[in-house]
C-alpha cells in the first residue's frame, strides 16, 4: 500500500469514536508540545503570551466544556521584529494586554489533534461571566470573540488563510486571520492562527436579534450544518436513513424562542420541499425563491477546488436575514485544514470526483452524509450553467494559476522567514507520526508545500474538464489586435455592445468583470 494511504482501521475507529469523548476534556498541563525546550529569541510573526497562573501562582488548567480566565499580552511591533523575552525588550508594541475568557474548541481538530485549538472572549475583568470587552487585535475588526486555530493536522499550516483569501471576495464575511506564535506559562507551543468567526458581531455578519412575530420573526438567524453534539433540529430529509443536524448559532440555543426555533426548521423544511418536487427549478417558485444561487455556486465551487471532505456537512453556516432585508439563505466559508488532498478517509478524497456526490455515498461518512440539495441543484440546466460560468469567471481571477501560487508563497514566506515553521515542527516533531486521517507521504514542510501544489494543479485541471474550461481560449482572446472592435466572451463570442450579463468579456486585449 503507498504510504500516502497509509491508514490503519484502528485509526479510522478511534477517529470517529473520538468524537464521542465527553465534552470536559482538560489536562493539567494544558495539553504541552511534545518538545518544551524550544526557544523563541524573534519572529517575524506577532507573539501572543497566554498565562494561566493564578495570585498564588497555580496553574489554570483550561477545559474545553467552560471558559476559565487567564491573562493575555500580545507583542506587535511596527518594524516586524518580535522578541520572546519581554524583559529584554522592554519596548516592544502590545498589541493586546488584559483578561480573556478561554476554552478548548473543536471536535476533530481537538480530539484528533495534540496540539489544541482555542476559542476565547477578552473581558473587561476576570470574571467569564462579566462584562466583554470588544476590541482590536493584529489589525483585525473589532469584537470580543476570536478563534486560535493550532495547525496540526495541516502540516502546511496554511490551508485555512489561504482558502479565506481566496474565497473573500465572494462572500459577504469571510473571516480574516493573522499567523501568530503562542507561547503559554513559559513554553512555546507554537504556530497558530488568530481567526474570526463566523458570528453576530457588528464587524462579522452584523446580525439582528429576531422577534416572535411579523417580519421580526423571519431573522436574523444562523445554523451550522454538523454533528448533533449540541443542540440542534433535524432537516426533514434523511440521508441513507442518517439524520443531518442543523445546530443552532444564532439566535443561541439558550436565548432563541420557542417561536424563532419553529420558524427557522419550518424555512428548512420548505427548501426541502421545493428541491424534492418536480418543479424545484421553476423560476419564481423553485429553489431560487429560498436560496441566494450565485452564493451557493461559490460556496459550492470553492469546497469542489479545494475538496473539502467536510464541505456541505460539517461546519457549514447558513445564515437567513430578515425577509424585508433578504429572504435566502446564504452560506459563509469555514474549516479548511483537511482540503487539498490532506484526508485520506473513505478511499480518499483524491482526483476526478465530485465532494457533493462523494459525501453522499454510504460508507465510512454515510453517518455524516451530505444534505441532498447539493446534488439536486446540478440537475437543473440552469444552475449547472452558471455553474460552468462562473468557474471560468474564477480562473481567470482569484482563482488563476499565477494568482494561487502567489496567494501560496506569500503564506508560506510568511511562516518561514522568520524560522516560525522550523520552531513548530521542532515542538511538533510530527513528520514521522501517524495524525488521523492525514496523509504521511511528505517528510519535511518543503515536500508538503510541493505535493500541495502538485494536488491543486491535478484538481484544477480536472474541474477544467468537467466545467468546460479551455486557458488557451482565453489567451486566443488576450492576442487579438489591440485596434479590434467588439466586445468578446470567454468562449470568443463577439458582441457589437457591450454586455449587460455577469461574466469576463475582452475588449481591445484588455479583460473586464461585469457583476
Amino acid at each position: 500500500m503507498p504510504r500516502q494511504y497509509k491508514v490503519t482501521l484502528l485509526t479510522i475507529l478511534l477517529c470517529l469514536v473520538a468524537i464521542e469523548v465527553p465534552a470536559d476534556s482538560w489536562d493539567e498541563g494544558n495539553f504541552k508540545p511534545y518538545n518544551t525546550d524550544v526557544v523563541l529569541e524573534k519572529t517575524n510573526l506577532p507573539i501572543l503570551f497566554i498565562n494561566t497562573r493564578d495570585e498564588a501562582g497555580h496553574t489554570t488548567a483550561i477545559h474545553k466544556d467552560y471558559q476559565v480566565a487567564v491573562r493575555m499580552k500580545i507583542i506587535n511591533n511596527a518594524d516586524g521584529v518580535n522578541y520572546g523575552d519581554t524583559v529584554a525588550h522592554s519596548g516592544q508594541t502590545t498589541d493586546y494586554e488584559g483578561w480573556v475568557g478561554i476554552k478548548y474548541r473543536g471536535s476533530s481538530s481537538f480530539y484528533d489533534s495534540d496540539k489544541k485549538p482555542y476559542g476565547f472572549r477578552t473581558l473587561k475583568t476576570a470574571d467569564v461571566n462579566g462584562k466583554k470587552e470588544k476590541v482590536k487585535l493584529l489589525g483585525l475588526p473589532e469584537d470580543n470573540n476570536w478563534v486560535l486555530l493550532a495547525p496540526y493536522h495541516d502540516r502546511s499550516l496554511i490551508r485555512d488563510p489561504l482558502v479565506y483569501q481566496l474565497s473573500r471576495p465572494y462572500f459577504e464575511f469571510t473571516p480574516k486571520c493573522k499567523f501568530c506564535e503562542i507561547i503559554v506559562d513559559g513554553i512555546y507551543y507554537g504556530v497558530y492562527i488568530l481567526c474570526e468567526k463566523p458570528s453576530k458581531g457588528e464587524n462579522r455578519l452584523n446580525f439582528t436579534a429576531p422577534g416572535d412575530s411579523g417580519d421580526e420573526l423571519t431573522g436574523d438567524y444562523m445554523v451550522e450544518i454538523d454533528r448533533d453534539n449540541e443542540p440542534h433540529f433535524v432537516l426533514k430529509y434523511k440521508m441513507y436513513d442518517h439524520d443531518i443536524c442543523a445546530k443552532y448559532h444564532f439566535p443561541e440555543y439558550e436565548e432563541i424562542s420557542s417561536e424563532q426555533m419553529a420558524y427557522i426548521k419550518q424555512r428548512f423544511d420548505e427548501l426541502e420541499d421545493v428541491l424534492n418536487s418536480d418543479g424545484f427549478a421553476d423560476k419564481e417558485n423553485g429553489y431560487s425563491k429560498y436560496i441566494d444561487v450565485e452564493n451557493f455556486i461559490n460556496y459550492q465551487l470553492m469546497t469542489e477546488f479545494c475538496q473539502n471532505p467536510d464541505g456541505y456537512r460539517l461546519s457549514t453556516y447558513i445564515y437567513k436575514r430578515r425577509d424585508s432585508v433578504d429572504p435566502r439563505f446564504k452560506i459563509t466559508p469555514w474549516d479548511y485544514n483537511m482540503t487539498f488532498g490532506n484526508n485520506i478517509a473513505a478511499g480518499d478524497f483524491l482526483y476526478e470526483q465530485w465532494v457533493y456526490e462523494k459525501g453522499q455515498k454510504a460508507g465510512l461518512l454515510g453517518k455524516l452524509p451530505v444534505p441532498f440539495w447539493w446534488k439536486r441543484l446540478t440537475e437543473d440546466e440552469a444552475y449547472w450553467k452558471r455553474m460552468k460560468e462562473r468557474w471560468a469567471e474564477l480562473r481567470t481571477s482569484t482563482l488563476s494559476d499565477q494568482h494561487v501560487t502567489e496567494m501560496m508563497d506569500s503564506l508560506v514566506n510568511e511562516v518561514t522567514i522568520g524560522g516560525a515553521c522550523e520552531r513548530n515542527y521542532q515542538a511538533w516533531p510530527i513528520w514521522d507520526k501517524e495524525i488521523p486521517l492525514a496523509p504521511t507521504t511528505a517528510t519535511n514542510y518543503s515536500e508538503e508545500i510541493a505535493l500541495m501544489r502538485e494536488w491543486i494543479k491535478k484538481q484544477v485541471a480536472w474541474i477544467d474538464g468537467q466545467l468546460g474550461f479551455a486557458p488557451t481560449s482565453i489567451l486566443s482572446i488576450h492576442d487579438a489586435p489591440a485596434d479590434h472592435d467588439g466586445w468578446y466572451d470567454l468562449q470568443g463570442r463577439k458582441f457589437t455592445n457591450k454586455p449587460t450579463d455577469r461574466g469576463i468579456y475582452i475588449h481591445q486585449g484588455n479583460k473586464e468583470v461585469i457583476k
